[in-house]
């Protein structure tokens, strides 16, 4: 059975609050972003209706068609795929915000559309690549801080709210019992960007990313069940 019962997701959804604020060092509850792909929209509407607002989608056509289908529920649609310059004006119809910037042609794309819609300044997040052996996109360590301060600089229409990372699979909550230096320099870094804050932390290293200092975590499966589809 794929996706979890109502029931389920109500507990499901209440543990994993509770969870978020015991792995904090300082008790504060981190944002949640619940990861929707692959799930059918009315397994969003469900936890929607149980309080959540803000839902990550990779994939645009995916994003798009759900956007639509839910379109009488005020939900923040959050862009976490690969970033591509023939779908940013699309993406900008229905997202509140981008986490995957790593291009200096796509900021710029970005704000020429906020610009023509006269709307306020657009949620990003720079995504830097962790593994260097990685092919996912993302800046180099080196580049993030003179991206993030042109950004600042020349896109006003931006408002850079911070680092997003992905690690390499081998860092799992079961693997290690103490925050590994790649997540305390992950939240160095992350300080230094925009507003500072911090987007890490799945399913798998939750505790990791939260000990660490997260101020976002991007759960899916972990909450909502295995993924029942891909449409992109």
């Amino acid at each position: 059975m794929l996706g979890k019962a109502p029931q389920d997701l109500a507990q499901t959804y209440s543990e994993l609050q509770n969870r978020l604020t015991l792995y904090r060092p300082d008790g504060l509850a981190p944002e949640l972003l619940a990861v929707s792909k692959g799930h059918p929209a009315s397994r969003i509407r469900e936890l929607f209706h149980l309080g959540q607002k803000r839902f990550g989608e990779n994939y645009v056509q995916e994003l798009l068609s759900k956007a639509e289908e839910l379109a009488d529920l005020s939900i923040e649609w959050v862009f976490i795929g690969h970033l591509q310059s023939n779908k940013i004006r699309k993406l900008l119809d229905v997202c509140t915000a981008i986490q995957t910037l790593a291009q200096w042609s796509h900021a710029e794309q970005i704000a020429r559309v906020i610009d023509q819609r006269g709307h306020a300044p657009f949620e990003v997040y720079l995504e830097v690549k962790v593994d260097v052996g990685d092919t996912k996109s993302g800046l180099a360590w080196g580049d993030v801080l003179p991206m993030s301060q042109r950004i600042q600089k020349e896109l006003p229409q931006l408002r850079l709210r911070g680092l997003m990372a992905i690690p390499p699979s081998i860092y799992q909550d079961e693997t290690f019992t103490e925050v590994p230096p790649l997540y305390r320099d992950l939240r160095d870094l992350a300080s230094q960007v925009g507003d500072g804050l911090l987007s890490l932390g799945m399913s798998g290293d939750l505790r990791l990313a939260l000990a660490a200092g997260s101020d976002q975590v991007r759960i899916g499966q972990a909450l909502m069940g295995p993924r029942a589809s891909r449409h992109e």
